[in-house]
């Protein structure tokens, strides 16, 4: 009996000695906290339509491989490069305004502000009238003129002309002596021109002019110096005393540059001059109207810089 109690002593002390160990571990599980289950989410009230559930985004379509490049065969030769390709040209920046201001338009010419035109006229003379002692006669002639015209203002002009002139031939037979006469004048005129219209590129006016010419004769033949004798050959010149002239007419002119411009002109001219001998040497034409139509190149220089 004693045995039995030792052994069971011994169990006791046994099983004491276990439980003394076990207590630190024991007391750590007590002490972690529980993990709670997973809620699940509450379930729709009945009544209310459920939440569509969201799309999945579009997958991104990968983009396409490049073709792989041609095989070359062995021995040929190699493409050039390409060319690099140059950087576009930067556009001009263009300000952000709702309206341009548009640049003022220039005039076509900048003409002389005071302009002095001179200018020189080539043209044609014709003398429709007849004068008496000549059996023949010829109505045409050349007429040649330098002008100088200052402006006064945009419609007016002032000047003064300068003009030879050829009145054409009269010839005439009496028995043995002939005689055939060349008549000119010489004419110096002020002149006044309005203009009615006048832009940068073209002037219109009208012209009158007022002064004097001389008449000058250039005659050849033959005279007769006594009876029965022979025609003897003659030539002479001379020239008159100044007469009174006056005329009138329309022109135009057409710049071709700012200083430069071509002029065309129809005039009338009434001549008085006399119609006897002249310095002994030949009949005058007399008095005679002529009309003349003629061209002219001119340069404007600008008084006023």
């Amino acid at each position: 009996m004693r045995s039995v109690r030792l052994a069971l002593v011994s169990v006791l002390l046994g099983a004491a000695g276990n439980a003394a160990a076990q207590g630190p571990a024991a007391d750590s599980v007590a002490q972690a906290p529980a993990v709670e289950p997973a809620q699940e989410p509450p379930a729709p009230e009945p009544g209310e339509p459920a939440p569509p559930p969201e799309s999945a985004p579009d997958p991104v379509a990968a983009p396409e491989s490049a073709p792989a490049p041609a095989k070359v065969p062995e021995g040929a030769p190699e493409a050039p490069a390409p060319p690099p390709s140059k950087p576009a040209a930067r556009a001009p920046e263009v300000a952000a305004t709702d309206k341009q201001a548009e640049a003022p338009a220039l005039p076509a010419w900048i003409r002389a502000h005071q302009p002095l035109t001179i200018e020189a006229r080539l043209g044609l003379l014709w003398r429709p009238e007849s004068s008496a002692g000549f059996d023949d006669e010829t109505h045409l002639g050349a007429d040649v003129g330098l002008t100088g015209y200052l402006d006064l203002s945009r419609e007016l002009a002032a000047g003064l002309e300068v003009e030879r002139a050829s009145l054409g031939r009269g010839s005439a037979v009496s028995g043995l002596e002939t005689v055939s006469t060349d008549f000119s004048v010489t004419s110096a005129m002020l002149g006044v021109r309005a203009y009615p219209r006048r832009t940068e590129m073209l002037d219109l006016y009208v012209g009158l002019q007022l002064g004097v010419g001389f008449q000058h004769v250039s005659s050849a033949g033959t005279r007769v110096p006594a009876p029965l004798r022979p025609g003897v050959p003659f030539s002479c010149s001379g020239s008159d005393s100044p007469g009174l002239q006056i005329g009138g007419g329309v022109g135009a002119r057409l710049m071709i540059s700012p200083r430069w411009g071509i002029g065309a002109r129809v005039n009338a001219t009434g001549r008085r001059l006399t119609s006897d001998v002249v310095d002994a040497c030949g009949q005058g034409i007399g008095t005679a109207t002529t009309m003349s139509a003629g061209l002219g190149l001119g340069y404007d220089f600008d008084l006023e810089p």
